[in-house]
């Protein structure tokens, strides 16, 4: 009769090593398509039964999984061997020194030409910028950016006149309960397995017309906005908001995007809109 065979650590961490591979890459190749946060938030997007959050987190942890492998695959499993290949290459000198000259320059090229966007490195980013904008015409934005982080008692100022135990009852004769008025929308769309917009365009139908925007938020989507529309939701000219920039040494026009200006200015069109708000 055959002895049993023991647990084998190798066998274990190649299995892993493997799985993690497809995991970081198949993650990988979602989050590079998948549209911005601010859509797959307020939307509840997702793909292949998991959301943006979940293939992001799967992504990361099985990251940090597959750098252990590595580590134990290398140091802990097969050590002599690596020690021993060391130790021979420094006696021996490198025989291979082409072939590392090759990789260092190729891995240095990807790397920089990542960071500088040359081609075709910037182009394939700049395709995946516009798959992920893509998904406006088929999802909705939220009106302020990070909306689904607003509690109820946040929502009632936006609406003229309504109490927040109005809103509260409004949600309730529509199926969705509320248990806690000071839960974000985020929390109340995932305990009624809807999405937050869903909860947000319940309480716009029902008050329609009596909503009071603060102009003071940063819109959704304020990176791909111009001069001229971040102008008129400000109440203010395309002008004053040109002169503001000249101030801080960048020159615009009217058409303009905040994204553009905002990465002349090392910071986020958030900041930007800020800025121009006079916030």
């Amino acid at each position: 009769m055959a002895a049993k065979k023991g647990f084998n650590l190798r066998s274990f961490t190649s299995f892993s090593l493997l799985f993690s591979t497809i995991v970081m890459s198949w993650s990988g190749f979602v989050l590079y398509v998948a549209p911005p946060g601010r859509i797959a938030n307020w939307s509840s997007w997702k793909l292949m039964l998991f959301t943006k959050a979940e293939w992001q987190a799967l992504h990361t942890i099985f990251s940090y999984l597959f750098f252990i492998l590595f580590v134990i695959h290398l140091f802990f499993i097969n050590w002599k061997a690596f020690l021993t290949y060391i130790r021979s290459k420094v006696k021996a000198g490198l025989n291979r020194k082409w072939e590392l000259a090759a990789a260092t320059i190729v891995s240095a090229i990807f790397f920089i030409g990542t960071l500088k966007s040359w081609v075709p490195f910037g182009t394939v980013m700049a395709f995946g910028d516009k798959v992920k904008e893509s998904w406006d015409k088929s999802h909705q934005s939220p009106p302020v950016a990070h909306m689904e982080e607003y509690t109820l008692s946040k929502i009632s100022s936006d609406f003229q006149g309504i109490t927040i135990e109005e809103i509260v009852k409004t949600l309730n004769d529509s199926s969705i309960k509320v248990k806690n008025p000071d839960a974000t929308l985020k929390d109340i769309a995932a305990a009624n397995k809807v999405s937050p917009s869903r909860v947000y365009d319940i309480l716009t139908s029902k008050y329609k017309g009596k909503q009071a925007v603060d102009i003071t938020e940063t819109p959704s989507g304020v990176g791909k906005m111009t001069i001229k529309s971040v102008a008129d939701r400000l109440g203010k000219t395309p002008e004053d908001l040109i002169k503001i920039l000249k101030e801080n040494g960048i020159d615009a026009t009217e058409q303009t995007t905040m994204k553009s200006l905002a990465d002349l200015l090392s910071i986020s069109p958030h900041d930007l809109y800020s800025l121009l708000a006079g916030k």
